[in-house]
């Protein structure tokens, strides 16, 4: 598993403006869509907030992706 660090940001939206996509945007500038539909909805509470997730790396067509096992966000940065 690997870890990120970064901030939650919307990447896709449907029709009504609902956020349906997620991505990690780390310090690098790098972005990591989020693969998994559970872990979306974990972390739509944390958009424009920093996390941690830990979790397996993928490159698809140019997109690095990332399959969320972890999610530490708050107090369980402050220990970083």
């Amino acid at each position: 598993m690997e870890r990120l660090k970064g901030i939650v940001v919307p990447t896709e939206w449907d029709s009504f403006g609902n956020v349906i996509s997620l991505a990690i945007a780390t310090g690098d500038e790098q972005e990591y869509l989020i693969e998994n539909n559970q872990q979306i909805e974990s972390l739509r509470p944390l958009l424009r907030q920093e996390v941690v997730v830990m979790g397996s790396i993928k490159c698809c067509n140019d997109h690095k992706i990332i399959a969320v096992a972890q999610i530490h966000s708050g107090e369980t940065l402050n220990s970083d």
